[in-house]
């Protein structure tokens, strides 16, 4: 975690602020989300519109995060590496996650009410994805020319995935959006509805009671994985950290939700 309690508390008011973001992106959807078969080209340039304003404001929050964070931690002013919106990603995904998957759901059967209320829950996580992804690229890039940063790390939102889990339990190793996809994990990856975030790290990583117990449980699953498959990738280690572990999507905890 951070070195000062204060960096701390910036880096959770941050997050939070991320999330309630990503919820105001998501209900502004909904009111357009009706149009989104009947009239595509207007639902896409208002979604697009929609998207681009808050993935700006992700970034605007992320910026007066980091000014405030590098004062708590006691370090100098350091580089501040806005994000250009990405037009071509934005429109495939939401167009992918929008008409086409309504269109798929209702070749597979259901009514285009049905369609329409199943499609908005998956997309409203897309959504909330494609939002923070301004954030989250902002701090990955100002930490690839920080001089003084060990790196970035995933913080987890409380209650984590294994996948999340898993990259948590890494620390601050990547150091930009390069070295974070070719390490084992893809760090980079965020899926729907995550609410993780990043955290530059500036000096010793001190992990947090809750990032030692899922540091415990990857690396039991990891040796593991070792000793019965031989080889320690995500596909021999995640699913043992999933079966034996109390993340959301492990057994024990979905059998509860």
């Amino acid at each position: 975690m951070a070195l000062t309690a204060e960096g701390k508390a910036l880096t959770q008011s941050h997050q939070r602020q991320q999330m309630a973001l990503a919820s105001s992106a998501q209900a502004a959807s909904r009111p357009i989300w009706a149009s989104v078969l009947r009239a595509q080209g207007v639902w896409l340039a208002s979604q697009l519109g929609l998207l681009a304003d808050c993935f700006s404001r992700s970034q605007e929050l992320t910026e007066s995060y980091l000014e405030a964070y590098r004062s708590a931690e006691g370090v100098a002013p350091g580089p501040i590496e806005r994000v250009p919106f990405p037009v071509a990603e934005m429109t495939s995904v939401i167009l992918v996650g929008g008409p086409y998957s309504v269109k798929n759901l209702i070749g597979d059967g259901l009514s285009g009410d049905q369609a329409l209320s199943k499609g908005f829950t998956k997309f409203s996580g897309l959504v909330s994805r494609q939002v923070l992804s301004g954030g989250r690229l902002l701090i990955a890039d100002s930490t690839a020319n920080d001089r003084q940063a060990v790196g970035w790390r995933r913080v987890s939102d409380g209650n984590p995935c294994t996948f999340c889990a898993m990259l948590v339990t890494r620390g601050p190793v990547y150091k930009s959006r390069e070295t974070a996809d070719s390490i084992a994990g893809k760090g980079t990856r965020y899926h729907a509805h995550c609410g993780c975030t990043a955290e530059i790290v500036y000096g010793e990583w001190q992990p947090t009671e809750a990032e030692e117990r899922m540091i415990s449980s990857y690396v039991g699953a990891a040796m593991t994985a070792s000793a019965v498959d031989g080889v320690r990738i995500q596909q021999t280690v995640l699913w043992r950290m999933r079966a034996k572990g109390h993340f959301r999507d492990s057994p024990a905890v979905r059998g509860k939700q």
